[in-house]
């Protein structure tokens, strides 16, 4: 049976997209740089200017979490099991994101300008602690 598209079609779609919501992107960069005068900086980037509100910020962390095997896993443990399995399932990971949740607001109040973990040992333990887990870091990457 042959495809019902030539190869050159799907290329053509991927770039397509690709390009489209890139170009789409930019232009809505430049409108919010204009209009709302924030700098663009690596910090604005990487941490939103710190406005995150915490619904987004929870759903953010679950699809964070959540990825393929998680979902294929939870329909395996569905068919298994019932109804109740990918409930079980997801009850397990659960317990993760609350400590998760826990942890990063004590971190918040103990370090609230740290963005990596090095910068967090810096702040609790010092500078030679810090040298290490940077070394620790970069060594498990």
């Amino acid at each position: 049976m042959a495809p019902p598209l030539n190869q050159g079609y799907g290329y053509g779609i991927v770039v397509g997209f690709g390009a489209f919501f890139s170009i789409f992107i930019t232009l809505l960069w430049l409108v919010e740089r204009r209009y709302s005068g924030v700098a663009a900086t690596s910090e604005e980037y990487s941490t939103a200017g710190r406005s995150i509100k915490i619904g987004l910020l929870a759903s953010s962390v679950v699809s964070a979490w959540t990825w393929a095997a998680t979902l294929l896993q939870s329909s395996s443990v569905a068919y298994e099991y019932g109804v109740s399995g990918p409930y079980w399932y997801a009850a397990g990971a659960t317990i993760q994101v609350l400590l998760f949740a826990i942890l990063a607001i004590e971190v918040k109040r103990k370090a609230p300008k740290a963005h990596t973990f090095p910068e967090i040992i810096r702040a609790r333990y010092g500078n030679v602690a810090h040298v290490v887990y940077i070394y620790f870091g970069l060594a498990t990457k």
